[in-house]
């Protein structure tokens, strides 16, 4: 799989929402989860030119995104691990955004990808290995 199969979009602040603030009631406007079998593919056949990815919400990213994988350690999470690192929780559902990657390539550019189907799992899901 390639990024290129992948639409961009645009990464927010919840300020900036005209669907959700937080003084608000969450609507319920779908149920959009990560699509963690496209997570995996993408990772798998790119490892090569990706120094980092990052999940969250596209719409409230600077409080849903978090470290799922990089070049160093590989993949944040494995099964029954602690969540010590702050900067990899991140949520992976939302019934108002978008489910959305952040990439950091290699040669340090940036790209923000939505990465969605549908469905209301939002837990971490054990991708592999280093």
């Amino acid at each position: 799989m390639d990024f290129n199969d992948l639409k961009p979009i645009k990464l927010s602040l919840i300020n900036d929402s005209k669907i959700y603030h937080t003084n608000q009631k969450r609507p319920e406007l779908h149920h959009w989860q990560l699509d963690w079998h496209k997570l995996s593919k993408l990772i798998h056949d790119n490892y090569a030119s990706i120094a980092e990815v990052r999940a969250g919400i596209a719409e409230d990213w600077l409080r849903t995104n978090g470290i799922i994988w990089d070049d160093q350690i590989g993949y944040y999470h494995y099964p029954n691990s602690h969540y010590d690192n702050i900067n990899s929780i991140f949520w992976g559902y939302s019934s108002w955004g978008t489910p959305t990657i952040l990439v950091t390539f290699l040669n340090e550019s940036e790209k923000a990808y939505k990465l969605y189907t549908t469905g209301m799992d939002y837990g971490f899901h054990y991708l592999g290995g280093n």
